[in-house]
C-alpha cells in the first residue's frame, strides 16, 4: 500500500525594498521536507518555521530558490538596499483585494491609502522603518502625529516599557482622518459597526468586516480557552459576556488561531477532555495580567473576573463534538 505524501506547507519568499519600505517581488513556494527549510533558513527546530521571519541575503535567496524550485527573477530590477524575507502565508492574503498592511508607504504616496496607523510599546520612539515614512513627511508629501499613551502598569514599566505609541500619517489634505479615528476610539466599546467606520477611515471593506466577525478579533487580541459543560452553561446564563469561575487553580488561555482544528487548540490548552472552545477578544490592557509572552498562558483563577472586564465583544462557542454555536 502507498502510503500518502506530505501535506506540503506553503511559505512566501519577498524581496523587500528597505526604500520603499514594502515587498517589490514575491514568490509562494510548498514545502514539504521541513527539516530542509530549517537548513536553508539557519532555524534551530521546525516550531520556528511558523514563529519566525527569516531574513536572507542575494546568495541565501538564490540557495532557496535552487533547493525548492522557486521562481523569482530580481537580476533587472534595481533596489540596492534591498534583503529578502521567508515567512509562512499569512491568512489575511485571502482577502479579495490589495493588501495594505506592509504597503503602507506606497499605497499612502500613491494617494490609494487615506491612513495608517502603527502601534508600538516605547521605548524605543520609533518603529522599525519610520525613518522611510519621515523622509516624505519633510518633503512635505505626508502628514504625521505622535501620541504615547503612558502605562501604569509596574509589570510593563519592569520590563523596561513605559508605554504605548500611536503614530498616525496621512496625505496632505486628508489630516481630519487623525481626529476622526481617534474620536472612534475613544467612543468606547467596539463592534462590526465601530470596525466599518474604522475601515472606511483606513481604507478597507466589507471582506475585511466579515473576516473579522468570523476571527472574533474586532478591537482587540483573539483569544481562547477550554470549557467544561457546566462552563458553557455559566456562559450562556451570562448572555456570553463572561468566562465562568473555575475550580482549578489557573485557568489556561491561548491566542485564537482559526486556522487551528479544534483538537489541535485543545491539545494546546491541556484541555482534551473539554465540551467546548470560548472564543472571545480582549483589550490591550489584558497584558497587565500575563505579559506579552507567547501563548498558551496561565492566569490565575482568582484574576478571571479582572479578565471579564476587558472582553470586547460577546464570547463565542465553538463545541468540541458538534457545529459553532454563537
Amino acid at each position: 500500500m502507498t502510503s500518502p505524501s506530505p501535506t506540503p506547507h506553503l511559505f512566501l519568499l519577498s524581496l523587500f525594498d528597505r526604500e520603499q519600505w514594502c515587498p517589490v517581488l514575491q514568490a509562494r513556494f510548498a514545502v514539504t521536507d521541513r527539516l530542509r527549510l530549517c537548513d536553508l533558513l539557519g532555524a534551530t527546530e521546525e516550531a520556528e518555521l511558523d514563529q519566525k521571519i527569516f531574513y536572507l541575503n542575494d546568495a541565501e535567496a538564490l540557495k532557496l530558490c535552487e533547493a525548492f524550485g522557486i521562481s523569482l527573477d530580481w537580476a533587472a530590477l534595481d533596489f540596492p538596499d534591498r534583503e529578502f524575507i521567508v515567512d509562512r502565508i499569512p491568512s489575511i492574503q485571502q482577502a479579495p483585494y490589495l493588501i495594505h498592511t506592509g504597503y503602507e508607504l506606497p499605497l499612502l504616496l500613491d494617494g490609494r491609502k487615506k491612513l495608517a496607523r502603527f502601534i508600538e510599546p516605547y521605548p524605543p520612539m520609533s518603529f522599525e522603518g519610520e525613518e522611510r515614512f519621515d523622509h516624505w513627511v519633510a518633503a512635505g508629501l505626508l502628514h504625521k502625529e505622535v501620541e504615547l499613551e503612558p502605562s501604569g502598569n509596574e509589570r510593563t514599566q519592569a520590563g523596561g516599557r513605559q508605554g504605548t505609541r500611536h503614530v498616525y500619517f496621512t496625505a496632505k489634505g486628508e489630516e481630519w482622518r487623525i481626529p476622526a479615528m481617534k474620536m472612534v476610539w475613544r467612543a468606547g466599546g467596539w463592534n462590526e459597526h465601530f470596525e466599518r467606520l474604522e475601515g472606511m477611515l483606513f481604507w478597507q471593506n466589507d471582506w475585511w468586516i466579515e473576516r473579522g466577525l468570523r476571527g472574533g478579533g474586532f478591537g482587540g487580541m483573539p483569544h481562547c480557552c477550554a470549557v467544561t459543560n457546566e462552563g458553557l452553561a455559566w456562559i450562556k446564563q451570562a448572555g456570553y459576556r463572561a468566562l465562568p469561575p473555575i475550580a482549578e487553580p489557573e485557568l489556561v488561555l491561548d491566542d485564537y488561531g482559526p486556522q487551528r482544528s479544534i483538537d489541535e487548540q485543545m491539545s494546546r490548552l491541556e484541555r482534551a477532555d473539554a465540551a467546548a472552545l470560548a472564543v472571545f477578544s480582549v483589550d490591550w490592557r489584558a497584558f497587565a495580567l500575563w505579559g506579552t509572552e507567547v501563548g498558551p498562558r496561565r492566569l490565575l483563577a482568582s484574576r478571571i473576573p479582572e479578565l471579564n472586564q476587558l472582553l470586547l465583544r460577546p464570547i463565542t462557542i465553538q463545541l468540541v463534538q458538534a457545529n459553532p454555536e454563537g
